[in-house]
């Protein structure tokens, strides 16, 4: 039996609008939903988590500048020992220089006055997917989680952290209104950490596939001044000697894995980040492509110039886990549909 027409289906009534499962047919549901369920078997079994590695020097760097000391030269002086000095000495003066200005529970004020930023925009931005109170309340609470982790993050790698939290208020903030302001905040990411890079990257080539005119070039233009700055950070550094071996312990995904899910096992953190990927991938809003694409992104591109970006859309993981059930809905609903047969009475 199916739906009639003019009638919203399950996926529909879960959803505020219609999914990118509308119209799939019966062999390709089929052959999605036995694809989904072999992803998430393989994730649970093939793919570990593993997690951030610590930012060694920021806090020795904080200190001597809090002392009067001079960041690049303290920085050249660290980086000839530090045995991931290839990651590290990416990381520009941005925080460094933020944190010492500030008290000792300054920094930490201003990073929970972020999450707060991010859970109140974050909760309207995607309360406004679901089209029930349930769905609203499930997806707040899965943000919520995903800013627990970004603060579980901070612990060990405050640019990663900063990166991250500043990604996800530009992707939810951002509307044909608000561009401009999604651009600043994506920007301010990639001066903390040049992972941010990526985030400009993403945000200005869907913005250019979506036909726009205006909003790649404002993107472009946050990516070029970030590029600069990026640049002029490498060049104070100088030709710093550093180990020849970066002590990365495992691959992108695996960070990615246990900094989204922080404290949940592997067999199951895995799994999760599938079904969550899958949730997004159906989203027909704008924002579920560019979430996706960042996640893809950052994985793929981390380590590029030492850069550590496949956490930048650790906080916006888990809430694409209330998508999931629209897209099973969905897919179930169109393997068991069948051919409506039209039967037309004539009279003579």
């Amino acid at each position: 039996m199916v739906a009639a027409p003019g009638r919203p289906g399950p996926a529909v009534r879960w959803l505020v609008g219609s999914d990118r499962l509308s119209g799939v047919g019966c062999r390709p549901a089929r052959a999605m939903l036995a694809g989904l369920l072999i992803a998430v078997l393989g994730a649970a079994w093939l793919i570990p988590a593993a997690t951030t590695p610590p930012e060694f020097l920021h806090d020795a760097l904080v200190a001597t500048l809090r002392h009067g000391g001079d960041y690049y030269d303290a920085a050249r002086d660290l980086l000839r020992t530090e045995p991931d000095a290839r990651a590290a000495r990416a990381f520009p003066s941005t925080l460094a220089v933020v944190a010492a200005a500030l008290p000792a529970w300054g920094l930490t004020a201003l990073v929970a006055a972020g999450l707060t930023v991010l859970l109140w925009i974050g909760g309207l931005r995607l309360g406004g997917l679901l089209g029930r109170s349930a769905g609203a309340l499930l997806v707040v609470s899965l943000l919520a989680f995903g800013i627990v982790a970004i603060a579980a993050l901070w612990l060990a790698a405050p640019h990663a952290a900063a990166a991250a939290l500043l990604s996800a208020i530009a992707l939810v903030a951002r509307a044909r209104e608000r561009v401009l302001a999604a651009v600043a905040v994506a920007s301010a990411a990639a001066l903390i950490d040049p992972a941010g890079l990526v985030t400009l990257a993403v945000m200005g080539t869907l913005a250019l596939l979506d036909g726009d005119r205006r909003e790649p070039l404002l993107w472009l233009g946050g990516f070029l001044i970030a590029t600069l700055a990026f640049v002029l950070h490498l060049q104070a550094l100088g030709s710093t000697p550093v180990p020849a071996a970066a002590l990365i312990p495992d691959g992108a995904l695996a960070r990615l894995i246990g900094a989204a899910f922080p404290d949940v096992p592997a067999s199951l953190a895995a799994p999760l980040l599938v079904l969550a990927a899958f949730g997004w991938a159906i989203v027909a809003d704008p924002l579920g492509p560019r979430v996706l694409a960042l996640t893809v992104a950052g994985v793929a591109l981390d380590g590029v110039l030492g850069m550590r970006s496949a956490s930048l859309a650790v906080a916006l993981i888990a809430p694409g886990l209330a998508f999931v059930p629209a897209a099973v809905t969905s897919l179930g609903h169109s393997v068991r549909a069948r051919r409506r047969i039209t039967v037309t009475r004539v009279t003579r």
